[in-house]
């Protein structure tokens, strides 16, 4: 017991001075996916008695966190909404501003709405979406064979009903819908280095960058979505920091009148919601 004590101290020294903003975090959950324990008996990790078997296990983790491999590729896990989803490096990281698309359309659901999850990755937005009530019709489409089959797993895992698209953007989506959400590259040209490194080197980046402006791929998604919303449809879509006049001119442009802005929780807009005009 006291050699595991040593042992977590150590890594998560090891991680703080390897520059890990996330250590303490990433040093439990790293903790918890090598000896076979939940993440709240990792946090017990002084009085934890189980076998010293993987210990060598947790330390490899450790040592790949420490040179920036993300934390959710080396336990293939993250936590979105109120669930765990499968994630490796084919996808990007669910990331938390993205729960808001969550917490703004949760109460538009209705049994039988007909809802797209459009570049879907992992899936967490739709299926999240679908634990919230089980009665829509989902369906998870994405460009990215690897990423439907990873949302696949996911749908699996979560006891998901669902139907999965093969299709960049609207080009194999034949079918209209009451709710489309999506998440699409926005990072622009001249922003794309002052990313994280560990997010450059291990994150796709097909699902990060928008081209010049950032919007480059919101803008052929605005000139396809109209004819796949039914009546009384809404889009819901994510962007990034300081785009939202830019997107807001796009959105008119497009004939979208019915235009309200969220904020996440830095005080910045971060989602549109589009209402169709009938």
């Amino acid at each position: 017991m006291k050699n595991k004590q040593s042992l977590f101290l150590s890594k998560k020294k090891l991680l703080k001075e390897a520059g890990c903003d996330d250590y303490k975090e990433s040093a439990k959950r790293m903790f918890s996916k090598a000896y076979g324990i939940s993440l709240a008996q990792s946090y017990r990790y002084q009085t934890y008695e189980g076998s010293n078997e993987n210990n060598s296990l947790f330390s490899e983790m450790v040592s790949r966190r420490a040179v920036g491999v993300p934390t959710s590729h080396i336990v293939c896990s993250r936590s979105f909404w109120k669930n765990e989803f499968y994630v490796d490096g084919t996808v990007l990281d669910p990331r938390p501003e993205s729960e808001l698309i969550i917490d703004v359309t949760k109460n538009l659901l209705f049994d039988g709405m007909r809802v797209l999850d459009l570049g879907c990755g992992s899936g967490c937005i739709g299926l999240s979406l679908y634990k919230e009530n089980s009665n829509i019709t989902l369906f998870l489409a994405d460009f990215s064979k690897k990423a439907l089959s990873l949302s696949k797993r996911n749908a699996k895992d979560l006891m998901v009903d669902c139907e999965f698209i093969h299709s960049d953007l609207f080009s194999n989506i034949r079918n209209k819908f009451d709710l489309i959400v999506t998440n699409l590259p926005y990072i622009a040209k001249d922003d794309f280095c002052f990313l994280q490194k560990e997010i450059i080197l291990h994150e796709p980046h097909e699902a990060l960058y928008g081209g010049q402006s950032g919007l480059d791929v919101i803008k052929v998604f605005l000139d396809g979505v109209y004819k796949h919303m039914n009546r009384n449809g809404i889009f819901v879509l994510e962007f990034g920091k300081g785009q939202d006049l830019s997107l807001k001119r796009e959105l008119l442009r497009s004939n979208f009148n019915k235009i309200s802005f969220y904020k996440d929780l830095n005080n910045v807009n971060r989602l549109a919601c589009v209402k169709k005009d009938t």
